[in-house]
């Protein structure tokens, strides 16, 4: 009986971690966040978010709650008012974003 449950333990670890492998590779660790209005001026370049660098809270931690599975443009008024990357980058989580040096988050990639 100890044998059935060990077995389906690591049959349910192993589906899982195959399920995280393939999620993961289907998302680009480093992704360019879109502008909101597509015609805006090329400076400040668009934002760069690294899913490594967040990797610690998970995939669910962020999706769908706090991001759609599709890229979309934000403001910075949306994020002061805690959505998008201001959920977390809130000064007490993670670094705020306003009086953060704008070079953190707006890489020109080239």
């Amino acid at each position: 009986m100890r044998t059935v449950a060990w077995s389906r333990r690591g049959a349910v670890a192993l589906v899982t971690l195959a399920s995280s492998i393939a999620v993961g590779a289907a998302f680009p660790a480093v992704l360019r966040i879109p502008r909101r209005d597509p015609h805006a001026a090329a400076f400040p370049p668009s934002a760069l978010f690294s899913h490594r660098t967040h990797e610690s809270f998970g995939c669910y931690a962020c999706h769908p709650s706090t991001f759609p599975q599709a890229l979309a443009g934000f403001s910075h008024e949306e994020m002061r008012a805690g959505k998008f990357c201001g959920r977390c980058h809130d000064g007490r989580t993670a670094f705020a974003i306003p009086g953060a040096s704008c070079a953190r988050c707006h890489v020109d990639a080239h």
